[in-house]
């Protein structure tokens, strides 16, 4: 069975008396302050500059220092969004969590965000779809809202894949980076932007492709610096089989941005915006090339961020958000694919959904053009 063909059908709002779907009600992202750039990485990793940015269009990425914790930088993340859509923590019930670079194997990230936070006792969990799981995450929160579990639901993706990547590696070493998005969700009558179609899938014949394997006992290299020395996630490092991904990720994406537009009726060449997961410059070009779509419509970070796994479409579409690019009525497209091997795309037609970058500096940069310290 192709993946053109997989189980199942986007779902559409209002399709077959389905529900409508529900809103997006801000976006929030976080990032680390240390930016480790091709130049610094060819200081311990037998590698260059052009070796890694003919093949990846990465120039840099951002690094987590070892005191930063995985629940610290998606309480940030999670706080960016609360500020930019005027929620407490008393006003989110449901908090879903995603991260392929987790810390712990339980309690879940969600429960120890939702302390972290002060939320009341509601819903807490994680889920593992890799790279897709903030999108799956959507589309979770949509369900749970659109049942009557839940009313709002915030959705964290939250990344320190440089605590995953064996630094001696330099097929995978230099590819990921850290960084945490946020999603507030709502119901149809909340202001933001309205979910329109969602298309979730896997391939788990796929799944030996890409994962984790035990860490190896060899002894870092003394040039490998403090930050590339933290404790593995789990003990763990990624693997990859990089032509095999290279070729699902490129027909997923075209497939799953052609799915989306023909099920709410809009033409390629109608989306406003696409925001993909932030695998790898060439994956994009290639999808864009085939699609016709022109690259100008493809928010792209990948090339500052790296791959930063689940965080990626949060963290592109914060910034996508914040930086004005998208107004009321724009057809905004995202669409993700990681291990699993899994995809997920969710079509927005996009609202007043304001959003807020917690970079570093000690500021908020919101698309309001406000500036505020972080609490």
């Amino acid at each position: 069975m192709s993946l053109a063909e997989h189980v199942g059908n986007p779902w559409r709002a209002g399709d077959g008396g389905s529900p409508p779907g529900c809103r997006l009600v801000a976006v929030g992202s976080a990032l680390p302050e240390r930016r480790l750039t091709n130049s610094e990485v060819e200081t311990f990793i037998d590698t260059s500059d052009e070796w890694i940015s003919s093949r990846t269009g990465i120039h840099e990425r951002r690094i987590a220092d070892p005191e930063v914790t995985l629940v610290g930088i998606a309480a940030r993340a999670a706080r960016a969004a609360m500020a930019a859509g005027g929620w407490t923590a008393a006003d989110v019930d449901t908090i879903i969590c995603s991260s392929s670079s987790p810390d712990e194997t339980f309690p879940s990230l969600a429960c120890r965000l939702q302390a972290e936070l002060g939320c009341p006792h509601g819903t807490a969990f994680d889920i593992q779809a890799a790279c897709s799981g903030a999108i799956y995450g959507l589309a979770l929160a949509q369900s749970l809202i659109q049942t009557g579990l839940s009313h709002r639901v915030l959705v964290v993706a939250a990344e320190l894949f440089s605590r995953l990547v064996d630094w001696s590696d330099r097929s995978t070493a230099v590819l990921f980076g850290d960084g945490a998005g946020a999603l507030l969700v709502g119901g149809p009558g909340e202001p933001g932007s309205e979910i329109v179609a969602i298309d979730l899938g896997a391939d788990g014949t796929g799944a030996a492709s890409l994962g984790t394997s035990p860490a190896p006992d060899t002894a870092l290299p003394e040039a490998i610096p403090a930050y590339a020395r933290a404790e593995r996630s789990l003990n763990r490092v990624v693997f990859m089989n990089g032509r095999e991904v290279f070729r699902f990720s490129t027909r997923i994406l075209e497939q799953l941005i052609v799915r989306l537009a023909g099920a709410v009726g809009v033409p390629l060449g109608e989306i406003t915006l696409v925001v993909p997961h932030q695998a790898n410059s060439r994956i994009l070009a290639t999808a864009a090339g085939r699609l016709g779509i022109p690259m100008e419509r493809f928010a792209v970070n990948v090339d500052r961020m790296g791959n930063t796994s689940s965080a990626s479409v949060p963290l592109a579409l914060a910034e996508a958000a914040a930086s004005g690019r998208l107004v009321p009525g724009a057809g905004v497209c995202l669409v993700a694919f990681g291990a699993g091997l899994t995809w997920a795309g969710a079509f927005l037609r996009w609202g007043d959904t304001p959003a807020v970058v917690d970079d570093p500096g000690g500021e908020l940069v919101s698309d309001r053009g406000r500036q505020e310290a972080v609490e």
